[in-house]
């Protein structure tokens, strides 16, 4: 099958720009119902002081820097320090070596401690990561016990904020 007028260039053209009106009026998101780059933003709320959240958090992180990663994702994070109320850090992915970007910034408002966590493929091509940013995140503060006993834990995100984060399976990397 080829192109109407038989000019594939044309065809080609006419295609690309298609796809760059379709993005620039934001009807991808119809189709495709996740971050145009495999990336995860997640809020949470703990009842925890935020320099306890904190330092939980980076020990976790310290913890999982090293060690056996033949069939878990809870390993290769790499902390890379802090600069006021953000946490920065790296994560490995064990067979493919692909490097994830992440971070938590923390607030404290009427005695909880607001975290926001974002993780970030640093591959430029990754669109679809089947849950891996979020389980980035998502597994240190379950790793570190932060949802533990805490009756003001909440977590909230969504699929327009975090790639596939509503089919992620976290427990599949433990």
């Amino acid at each position: 099958m080829g192109c109407c007028c038989g000019c594939k260039f044309c065809c080609c053209a006419l295609l690309v720009g298609m796809v760059i009106i379709a993005a620039s009026l934001g009807l991808f998101s119809a189709f495709f119902p996740y971050p145009s780059h495999a990336s995860c933003r997640v809020d949470w709320v703990f009842g925890t002081a935020c320099p306890t959240v904190k330092s939980k958090l980076i020990e976790q992180m310290k913890s999982w820097s090293h060690g056996d990663c033949s069939s878990k994702q809870q390993c290769n994070y790499e902390y890379l320090g802090e600069d006021g109320n953000v946490i920065r850090g790296l994560h490995r992915t064990p067979l493919l070596k692909f490097e994830d970007k992440l971070n938590f910034t923390m607030n404290s408002k009427s005695g909880k401690c607001h975290v926001t966590g974002v993780s970030e493929s640093g591959v430029s091509y990754a669109v679809i990561d089947f849950g891996t940013n979020y389980c980035n995140l998502r597994n240190l503060v379950i790793g570190s016990r932060l949802d533990e006993n805490d009756r003001f834990y909440k977590e909230n995100s969504t699929n327009g904020v975090c790639t596939m984060y509503s089919i992620a399976h976290c427990n599949l990397y433990t």
